[in-house]
């Protein structure tokens, strides 16, 4: 895996964001096939957390940290640059290394990875990587509202600590860019970084996680005609997206699943339920109909909703949440 990153034919797309008065971008972002973004994903080596103190060299180094530094990289321009310190415990699992196991596990379930349409978005000095792997056009389909819905395999993984590596398979709706987590919370995978992380333990989730996929995709069919009562949408916004989510995102839902339209509050500071948020339309939502009628309608509200927020880590926690919340609608009704 290791010559196959280094030996990639091209560069991939790239842009970057460099806040003013900074000398280094925090957000980067890079899209093509596995092999060509796995080739520039940034590496890292643990070094002793210590301060430069030639007389007392026994006192230098903290007993109980390590430094984590990102390595000088030619393919995807990274300079040498310190990005967190972690426990002695701490394994580093490298964002390389994180994609040569995930080339493992593909092949094993038999999808060639390197030719895959890739993106990867790397926050805060490349420590922390959000990746999304598109899987071949056989398992793309359309549910029966003329928007295709295409498997995606998304990897999170941090080097400093913040979160640990998680994969998971998301319906990705074309249109909206809208997902659903398959196997809905029960399938979720994530992997310490206290422990060893093995081939087979992706490998077992893919195997899972694609005969799901599987089912899944008569099931979402269905839901383009199963009707829900959006009379107890508010109550729904009110107490358990609420309770969930936070007000502000509870009201947005409501007034997307009314009106296939995005929204903002009128006044962030009105009191009062959810429901009874003053909202002000932004934009159409791409694909939504102007009124939710359908289960299919309101899991695409929701994950609009849940791709709005900024860290990936919290988008995806979302994401796993929606089956959960639309069976207990379904359930209701």
């Amino acid at each position: 895996m290791e010559e196959m990153l280094l030996e990639a034919a091209r560069e991939p797309e790239s842009a970057e964001w460099t806040p003013t008065g900074f000398r280094q971008p925090v957000t980067r972002w890079f899209r093509g096939r596995f092999d060509e973004v796995a080739a520039v994903l940034p590496s890292f080596e643990r070094r002793p957390f210590s301060v430069d103190r030639p007389e007392s060299p026994e006192l230098n180094a903290n007993e109980l940290y390590d430094l984590i530094v990102r390595r000088e990289q030619r393919a995807g321009n990274w300079i040498p640059c310190p990005t967190g310190i972690v426990s002695k415990k701490y394994r580093l699992i490298d964002h390389r290394e994180a994609a040569g196991v995930l080339a493992h596990a593909f092949g094993r379930v038999g999808i060639e990875p390197y030719g895959l349409d890739t993106h990867a978005s790397m926050l805060r000095y490349g420590a922390v990587m959000s990746l999304e792997v598109n899987l071949p056009p056989d398992w793309m389909f359309d549910p029966g509202d003329g928007h295709p819905v295409l498997l995606q395999l998304r990897c999170e993984n941090s080097v400093d600590g913040t979160s640990p590596l998680r994969v998971a398979l998301v319906w990705y709706r074309l249109v909206c860019t809208n997902g659903l987590v398959v196997g809905a919370d029960r399938d979720r995978r994530g992997y310490a970084h206290r422990d060893a992380t093995e081939v087979e333990d992706i490998v077992d989730f893919l195997t899972a996680g694609l005969d799901a996929a599987r089912r899944e995709r008569l099931v979402m069919t269905k839901w383009l005609h199963l009707p829900v009562d959006t009379s107890k949408l508010p109550q729904f916004a009110d107490t358990t997206l609420k309770d969930r989510w936070g007000a502000m995102d509870a009201a947005r839902f409501l007034h997307l699943a009314r009106t296939g339209c995005d929204a903002e509050p009128v006044d962030r500071f009105q009191p009062g339920k959810p429901s009874e948020k003053r909202m002000e339309s932004t934009m159409p939502v791409p694909g939504s109909p102007t009124k939710a009628t359908s289960a299919w309608h309101i899991a695409q509200a929701l994950s609009w909703v849940a791709r709005g927020r900024r860290s990936p880590s919290e988008q995806l926690d979302r994401l796993q949440q929606i089956s959960g919340f639309l069976a207990g609608l379904i359930e209701a009704d």
